[in-house]
């Protein structure tokens, strides 16, 4: 990879209660897709990422992978993404997989420098253009990279959550629990199992129980943390960029529906194309990888 420094870490393996890689991995389909990667990291972190190579000439896909989750597991999704004509590269955020810092700890603001130390590594093998697509939360630090950086012009989000859009009262009212419990116990953790069940979720997928298992997943998050996600102000709402940008999602979404959706459409100051995936739920990367690359796909190369 040139100057794409490499970086080689020991991953975890498991006893009676959690799975080893290879349990996961076998799970997941993914063996054959993980030794088709590269890894490399940036920053004095350091920030840990995985690509999957097209041609050095072909467009740069990023990759933000959903809460408390890291690349790896999505090698499905990116291999075949990377077939369809892109450098796909998957960015392990602060704290989150092989990636250093203290685990569930960081901030929109350091996942925005990320992307930016990232691509500043990236340009000096690929000229782009910079794309980047954010799965669940990661979509949401999506928008925010490409509001900060602009060589990205093209986003996909995974479904997309803005602050300005509450749900419903229940979501803002806990928004609000959050930011307060920050103000007073900022380093004061919240289960995950409190947000995302991955056991309903990948109900009736092999891996559901495992990735609940996985102790390379995020088991929990500081208030600290969380409250920098929940009191994010997504610029598209107010303003238009110079990208585009598209959500994808599942019409049988079982965290935020299509509804929701199309709320966030018509309430963006920003130009978003909605694209309705009949059949399908939250978890599209994981159940549907194929068919969401082929999607995600499609719409970049238009």
């Amino acid at each position: 990879m040139g100057i794409l420094e490499p970086l080689l870490k020991p991953t975890p393996t498991g006893g009676e209660t959690c799975p080893t890689r290879e349990d996961l991995q076998k799970a997941l389909g993914s063996e054959v897709y993980l030794a088709k990667r590269e890894t490399f990291h940036v920053g004095e972190l350091p920030i840990h990422c995985e690509i999957y190579e097209h041609h050095v000439d072909s467009p740069v896909l990023l990759y933000l992978p959903g809460i408390g989750t890291y690349g790896e597991l999505y090698a499905e999704m990116l291999w075949n993404l990377s077939q369809k004509g892109f450098n796909v590269v998957a960015i392990d955020p602060p704290g989150h997989g092989y990636s250093g810092g203290e685990r569930g700890v960081f901030s929109v603001e350091l996942v925005q420098e990320a992307v930016s130390e990232v691509i500043d590594a990236l340009e000096q093998r690929y000229e782009g253009p910079y794309f980047i697509f954010g799965y669940s939360i990661g979509a949401l630090l999506a928008v925010a990279a490409a509001e900060q950086d602009e060589r990205i012009s093209k986003v996909v989000c995974g479904t997309l959550l803005t602050t300005e859009v509450p749900p419903d009262l229940f979501h803002f009212l806990g928004w609000q629990w959050t930011w307060g419990s920050a103000m007073l116990f900022p380093w004061v953790r919240l289960p995950l199992s409190w947000l995302v069940d991955y056991d309903q979720l990948l109900a009736g997928h092999p891996a559901g129980r495992l990735i609940n298992q996985d102790p390379m997943l995020v088991l929990d998050y500081p208030f600290k943390s969380l409250s920098s996600l929940f009191s994010h102000k997504a610029g598209i709402m107010q303003q238009r960029y110079p990208f585009q940008i598209a959500i994808v999602q599942g019409d049988q979404d079982e965290v935020l529906s299509i509804g929701y959706g199309r709320r966030v459409v018509f309430e963006a100051e920003q130009p978003i194309e909605l694209i309705s995936v009949a059949g399908e739920g939250h978890m599209m990367p994981l159940t549907a990888p194929l068919k969401l690359a082929g999607i995600i796909a499609d719409w970049l190369n238009t």
